[in-house]
């Protein structure tokens, strides 16, 4: 009885185990609001992109990568001005790598491209 005791532990310890990491998965990138790659720990490479709008409301850019696609990231005041950028704007960007408690995607620093 002990036996079968022990390998129940088991099976509920790593039914444990994986259940948050599915979760993760599943979570990772909903609505296509990652530029490249996914996944909840998971921060794009840094590159330039091509700025479509801001909003300075929610401080954030929508910016268009080399492959057409879209993203918005948060822009936080003290990373760079919102108002300084324009659509059409070419801006260089390495990202905030997200963490448990914020998995949107945001900027580290950002650079006008001449």
């Amino acid at each position: 009885m002990s036996a079968l005791l022990k390998v129940l532990a088991v099976v509920i310890a790593g039914a444990c185990a994986v259940a948050p990491a599915a979760a993760q998965r599943a979570d990772g990138d909903p609505g296509g609001r990652r530029m490249q790659g996914g996944g909840i720990n998971y921060a794009p490479q840094p590159g330039v992109f091509v700025v479509v709008s801001t909003d300075s409301y929610a401080q954030t850019v929508r910016l268009r990568g080399a492959d057409g696609k879209t993203a918005d990231v948060y822009v936080n005041s003290n990373v760079y001005d919102l108002s300084k950028l324009n659509a059409g704007d070419r801006i260089q960007v390495n990202f905030l790598e997200p963490d448990g408690m914020n998995n949107r995607l945001a900027a580290a620093n950002i650079w006008p491209v001449k």
